[in-house]
């Protein structure tokens, strides 16, 4: 049996800022992800405000009608992952098999050996407990008391304990703030699962909970009736994933995060400050959004084939907002303007219609609120991919040093003569880490 730990920091990135400023403390802040109010969602809530009724995701306006005291805070990306580092600087003391699930949390296995040398010994100098549970409560209890003293006395994690992933960030999420649960067994998991709504537990979002229940499934009791056959049929390999969750199963593994990762795609997105349907001001968005990826594939040494764009429209309808999507496959390239003119070619072939349409309808056409785009079907720059053509290789070399200069002044300080006079895009504060890696 597996021994793991699931440690989540309480409302990350608003208690880092009340951390940060002691006037904020014991007040109900939200961070926000920019200045214009009316654009942006909360990117977190302090555990003050959630006593309102404030959450994560929420529209500033809404959450102050709530809570009207709620004061708003610009997020700092910067200073979420400082506190990150020093939050792995801790958790690496106690085990080699530690994951980075996000930015605030972290599955650490407690290795077979230790448990092992635990259970053998009754008395020595480490006073180590006997039973795997309590070792790992007090491993527990020693993080979150090194939380407060290396990190800052605002600063509180909860812990679940478990025999595997999946209820070990169950158990997390059952005592809040600064809790500690453990789910020792299948038998105690079920118990749990049984009392809990479907969505409660990660993996089960609103799309498959809806799916569920058009199926007569709305609790894991209902769900363990159904067969796995039919799960398969209805959620193709995703089905035995249902089934395990169902029943407290989790195979899954520790994945180290010094261990690299394979990066499997590369994508940015935008949140427009208004609803637009001008297809200028939408192209120079595009413009940017690629630059950005092909920066960050050439400072990978990738090139990708596979261009995605995806935008979501302003009609809000249960779930969140409606869009599209679509790809297509190009030669490899690791410049951004090879991957604008796919994805602007595939943008006119989903969107103007529909625009059209909308403003037939008798509306204001289809008003665009967000953009996205990614790149796929990565493999390593090699000289076979390089090209042998003079105007190729002029391209290329002026590329690399435009990487040079922005690499040490700062984003977009030397762009492509079609980008003066876009705006800026600004990143907001990501609770996931994507491929950022960590030096510790």
């Amino acid at each position: 049996m597996r021994t793991i730990l699931h440690i989540d920091f309480n409302s990350f990135f608003a208690t880092v800022e009340q951390q940060a400023n002691p006037r904020l403390r014991g007040k109900p802040i939200g961070v926000t992800g920019g200045d214009k109010l009316e654009r942006t969602v909360l990117g977190a809530a302090s555990i003050e405000a959630k006593k309102f009724g404030v959450k994560t995701g929420m529209h500033p306006y809404e959450a102050k009608r709530l809570c009207p005291d709620l004061i708003l805070v610009k997020g700092d990306s910067d200073k979420y992952l400082e506190v990150t580092k020093k939050f792995l600087n801790i958790i690496k003391d106690y085990s080699p098999l530690v994951e980075v699930f996000s930015i605030d949390e972290v599955f650490i296995e407690i290795p077979t050996s230790v448990i092992a040398r635990s259970e053998a010994t009754k008395q020595s100098s480490l006073r180590l407990p006997r039973s795997r549970w309590s070792l790992a409560m007090t491993i527990s209890y020693e993080i979150k008391s090194r939380v407060r003293s290396e990190i800052g006395e605002w600063m509180r994690v909860s812990i679940g304990i478990s025999y595997n992933k999946l209820m070990a960030k169950l158990a997390s999420n059952l005592q809040k703030p600064d809790g500690l649960v453990v789910i020792e067994n299948q038998e105690e998991a079920i118990q749990i699962l049984d009392k809990i709504e479907l969505n409660e537990i990660c993996g089960i979002g609103f799309r498959i909970k809806k799916r569920l229940n058009n199926m007569g499934v709305f609790s894991f009791k209902d769900l363990r009736l159904v067969p796995l056959k039919a799960l398969l049929a209805s959620f193709k390999s995703y089905g035995q994933t249902l089934y395990n969750m169902s029943r407290g199963m989790d195979e899954r593994p520790i994945l180290p995060f010094f261990e690299k990762e394979e990066v499997k795609s590369i994508g940015h997105r935008h949140t427009i400050s208004h609803d637009t349907n001008d297809e200028i001001e939408i192209k120079q968005i595009f413009l940017k959004l690629t630059e950005l990826i092909a920066r960050r594939l050439r400072a990978k040494k990738l090139v990708g084939r596979t261009v995605t764009i995806w935008y979501r429209n302003s009609l809000k309808v249960e779930g969140g907002f409606t869009g599209d999507s679509m790809q297509a496959t190009i030669p490899y390239t690791a410049d951004g303007l090879d991957i604008f003119q796919a994805c602007w070619k595939i943008f006119h072939q989903i969107w103007p219609a529909r625009n059209a349409l909308a403003c037939e309808a008798g509306g204001s056409g289809d008003k665009i609120r967000m953009v996205g785009v990614s790149i796929s079907n990565l493999k390593p720059t090699t000289p076979q991919n390089l090209s042998l053509l003079p105007e190729a290789r002029k391209q290329e070399a002026m590329l690399a040093v435009l990487d040079k200069i922005n690499d040490k002044f700062g984003e977009f300080t030397l762009q492509r003569g079609i980008l003066l006079g876009t705006s800026k895009i600004k990143r907001m504060p990501n609770p996931f880490l994507s491929d950022r890696r960590f030096k510790i």
